[in-house]
């Protein structure tokens, strides 16, 4: 992301409650890979990966990045799309 800025959002559907985020402010602007685990979970959080502990099964995931202005929606875009959820054993080796 550089230095544009960006969040993704974790919320408790249940109770609205956010309860983790990530981003420029949180995390940083680097790549990161988080594993998103329910209560209960017991697996093994792989090493280059950062667990965030859900309070409940179901959750609402919000992703956000900055956008300048109309001409820049393209780039805004392009880097939005970066941002994705996968099943922990669809992850894609390298």
């Amino acid at each position: 992301m550089a230095d544009r800025y960006f969040s993704v959002q974790f919320t408790d559907p249940s109770t609205s409650a956010n309860f983790a985020y990530v981003g420029t402010r949180t995390t940083g602007s680097r790549a990161g890979d988080y594993l998103i685990t329910g209560p209960g979970w017991t697996g093994i959080v792989p090493a280059d990966m950062t667990r965030i502990l859900a309070p409940g099964h179901a959750m609402l995931v919000i992703g956000r990045v900055f956008v300048a202005d109309d001409a820049d929606v393209p780039a805004a875009h392009a880097l939005a799309t970066q941002l994705r959820v996968t099943p922990l054993d669809g992850r894609a080796a390298g």
